[in-house]
């Protein structure tokens, strides 16, 4: 049975509701894509396992139809993603025009992901009719914008004119229609191979939005981009599903501005409406007046609201503070090496708040490094730098217990990164007699519960993606017979 119903009002439109009360990891629905194709403004890719492939005269091509196919992909099979577009251009002798240069985007590829949505609602125009065609646009907001105009030229009339689309009944509003839902609904996924692509999930779409999730979803490209979603906590029955349209670690500036101009709306949930961000200060600065004092938005709702010293009457104006952070961000893009993002983050105390997602930009990517860079592999860190990661995996998850609670892939992905130095730092201290063999057994089953808990969801990702999975079990079958063996000295 269903374990959600979807619902409609004037404020948020469809949405959905538990039926029932739902624990953390409950199974709530998978489904396959609508469409899948390139991202918009990308490289030139095959149009079928969407590699990246030259652009230039010099690329491969499709026999049939000479646009884009690499070598691999050269033979098109009844169920390839290329078949029925290769069908429509060479009807059409609509030929693909070589880039100039193979590092510049190939606009005429935007044209894709459409007509497939186009191509899919022909040949299954009842799933047409009761899942995508509900879907928002935002028509209203996105007329007569440059990116309109941009898809008037690129996407429509290209495909009404050298495409003949018109011959098949497509009108200029359909394609319009569908570009707004793609921009607005679709979702970005990763190939096997590591590329990116974007696919339309109609039932994913009806989830609301908020910056505080309560579910989860994992796409499996190895079975044809299919997608399961799941509860990440436990929610009761008449409660909403909420799933995250951006990227949770990012302010509440960046979150909004994301939204408006990708999904044209604005969010109000309790951690945008809260300056403090649910008690994180996770986009505070640190005063400059009193030194001690963290500076908010009066207003996070409010873009151009001034922002205030919590602890004495000094103000800030909204662009100032975004001039300074967009200083702050430039400066540590200039690279990011161990020692410059550990000076940085001892340099920028004075002027964001511990937890200001730019410090924890910087700690995630020392946390990427401590482990995995050459200079810095896992079994060659000294003790002071795992205890460092410890600590940088401790504070990540402290922010992401809050903003993606409960059984989300972030916190899986960072207790994993956790579990190993703890095992290895519990080993050397046993080793040089700092714990007693009763207390390195604690920290390896502190370290056991960890990984236990990270394996539980990592196992719904698809495992020829998320490598992850596999090393997962294979460090717990490690870590189970290294319990047990001391377990048996005892």
């Amino acid at each position: 049975m269903q374990k959600f119903s979807i619902e409609k009002n004037s404020e948020l439109g469809r949405y959905t509701i538990a039926t029932e009360n739902l624990q953390p990891g409950s199974y709530l629905f998978d489904e396959l894509p609508f469409a899948v194709g390139p991202k918009a403004r990308s490289l030139c890719c095959c149009l079928e396992c969407y590699c990246l492939i030259d652009g230039t005269a010099s690329g491969s091509r499709c026999e049939k139809c000479s646009w884009p196919l690499c070598n691999d992909c050269s033979k098109l099979t009844e169920f390839s993603a290329h078949k029925r577009e290769c069908e429509v251009f060479q009807a059409a002798k609509c030929k693909f025009y070589n880039l100039p240069d193979p590092n510049v985007s190939c606009i005429q590829l935007d044209c894709i992901t459409p007509l497939r949505v186009l191509l899919e609602r022909e040949a299954d125009m009842d799933r047409w009719n009761i899942e995508v065609d509900p879907m928002e646009d935002h028509r209203d907001k996105r007329f007569e914008t440059d990116a309109w105009d941009a898809d008037q030229q690129n996407i429509v009339g290209y495909l009404l004119g050298p495409c003949k689309l018109k011959d098949r009944g497509i009108t200029e509003e359909i394609i319009q229609k569908v570009i707004g839902i793609l921009e607005v609904n679709a979702f970005e996924a990763k190939t096997l191979k590591g590329d990116y692509v974007r696919c339309l999930y109609p039932k994913l779409a009806i989830l609301s939005h908020s910056c505080i999730p309560n579910t989860t979803h994992a796409i499996h490209p190895s079975e044809n981009f299919k997608l399961n979603v799941r509860s990440t906590i436990a929610i009761s029955k008449g409660s909403q599903l909420y799933s995250c349209y951006t990227y949770t670690l990012n302010g509440t500036m960046d979150r909004q501005q994301h939204l408006m101009e990708g999904k044209y709306f604005q969010c109000h949930c309790e951690r945008c409406s809260d300056p403090t961000e649910l008690g994180t200060h996770f986009s505070s600065m640190k005063c400059r007046d009193c030194l001690y004092g963290d500076v908010d938005s009066s207003n996070p709702l409010d873009a151009e609201a001034i922002w205030k010293c919590n602890k004495c009457p000094m103000e800030i104006p909204a662009e100032s503070i975004r001039e300074s952070l967009k200083a702050l961000q430039n400066e540590i893009e200039c690279t990011n090496s161990v020692e410059f993002l550990e000076f940085s983050l001892e340099e920028y105390e004075g002027i964001l708040h511990p937890n200001h997602y730019i410090m924890i930009s910087m700690k995630s990517a020392l946390i990427d490094s401590y482990g995995h860079m050459k200079s810095y592999l896992l079994a060659e860190l000294p003790d002071i730098l795992l205890h460092r990661k410890i600590e940088l995996c401790e504070e990540l998850l402290s922010i992401l217990d809050i903003f993606e609670k409960g059984m989300s892939r972030a916190r899986a992905l960072m207790m994993y990164e956790l579990h190993a130095p703890i095992v290895l730092y519990a080993r050397s201290q046993y080793d040089i007699g700092h714990l007693t063999k009763l207390e390195y057994l604690e920290q390896l089953e502190k370290a056991r519960r960890i990984l236990n808990e990270s394996r539980e969801i990592l196992e719904w990702e698809d495992e020829n993606v998320c490598l992850i999975v596999i090393s997962a079990r294979k460090s717990q079958e490690t870590l189970e017979k290294l319990i047990v063996s001391l377990e048996m000295e005892q």
